[in-house]
């Protein structure tokens, strides 16, 4: 079983690519279409379905949502890559 320390909830596009990995109890913010945010906490449940506030989402339901709504989601508490990738990418500027 994965340590409580490496459980990562991913969040995904309605096209189902990645967008960004945030750690068990992390937070997102959600910008509706009509410009009101909202911050919630995450809870992992598995590497599919994450708990959002007090509902439980597949995570591709989840990014359907949003984008059919037109929501934007946003990390609060982004998994920061590894120092190696962070040094790569200061390489590439």
């Amino acid at each position: 079983m994965e340590s409580e320390a490496k459980k990562q909830i991913r969040f995904i596009d309605g096209h189902y690519n990645e967008k960004f990995r945030i750690p068990d109890g992390g937070a997102i913010r959600i910008t509706f279409s009509t410009g009101e945010k909202v911050d919630r906490t995450c809870t992992y449940i598995d590497d599919y379905h994450v708990k959002v506030g007090n509902n439980v989402f597949h995570i591709c339901e989840f990014a359907e949502r949003m984008m059919q709504n037109g929501n934007k989601v946003e990390p609060l508490d982004p998994i920061i890559p590894p120092k190696e990738k962070q040094k790569n990418k200061e390489k590439e500027r």
